[in-house]
């Protein structure tokens, strides 16, 4: 959720659900097959620690409850795909370096970043399978009331998979209530892999602080933009909610 521990031996760790919906196979922009849809439901377990403010660990492991796609069968009818089971386990060295000023707040971040495959290639599967390395970089700062931020991160892997590229920009505003504190943002995001497939998504999120342990977030994405170099789904919607514990 981004709110990280920033005290020594500080640690926490978060459960997030994952469902997407998409809705065309797409070959460029084209709805090639119009309504062979995807559908994926994916576990997220993630956790932190952080030795000092400047220097954590992350881990994200994702595990796939389940995952249907629609194909063609090459005989005009559909090919039911199922997936489930162990992603890829990736571990982030987040580098941090904090600024405090008159009214304004943030820091920037250098992330080294590794992808490892637990489990090998099948026909159909949600995630690489495939060993990555990755490195990304970000800024951030916040006022009493408003948030911005932005960041950027690049994969390349040992196999077929191709290059990519993820991007962001996050708008929100700070709101408190009685009982809790948190955020409302617009968050957008664009993928891009060098084969030419390019993904732009935007839509609303909802961060809740209940008590500084407990934390919790929903969020919803739109494809705006989708294109795919090869035979693939797109036009989806992405939905995601979780609650996390800091100490």
């Amino acid at each position: 959720m981004n709110m990280m521990p920033r005290w020594s031996g500080g640690w926490g760790y978060q459960v997030h659900y994952e469902y997407v919906n998409e809705s065309d196979l797409l070959l460029g922009s084209n709805k090639l097959h119009e309504g062979f849809t995807e559908d994926v439901n994916i576990l997220h377990l993630e956790g932190v620690y952080t030795w000092k403010k400047e220097v954590r660990i992350t881990v994200k492991l994702p595990y796939v409850l389940d995952a249907e796609r629609e194909m063609p069968d090459g005989s005009g009818g559909k090919l039911i795909q199922k997936d489930s089971g162990w992603g890829d386990l990736n571990l982030g060295l987040p580098l941090k370096k904090y600024f405090n000023l008159d009214g304004k707040s943030g820091s920037t971040t250098f992330k080294p970043m590794l992808r490892i495959p637990l489990s090998s290639k099948d026909e159909y599967d949600i995630y690489y399978k495939e060993f990555g390395v990755g490195l990304g970089f970000g800024h951030e700062f916040e006022t009493a009331d408003y948030y911005f931020g932005i960041g950027t991160a690049g994969w390349v892997f040992d196999g077929n998979r191709p290059a990519e590229l993820h991007t962001s920009i996050d708008l929100g505003y700070n709101f408190e209530t009685k009982s809790s504190n948190g955020s409302i943002f617009w968050e957008t995001d664009f993928h891009f892999e060098d084969d030419e497939s390019k993904t732009l998504s935007s839509g609303p999120a909802f961060y809740f602080n209940h008590n500084d342990t407990i934390h919790s977030r929903i969020e919803w994405k739109h494809d705006i933009i989708d294109h795919q170099a090869i035979l693939d789904h797109g036009n989806g919607n992405h939905f995601k909610i979780g609650i996390g514990w800091v100490f």
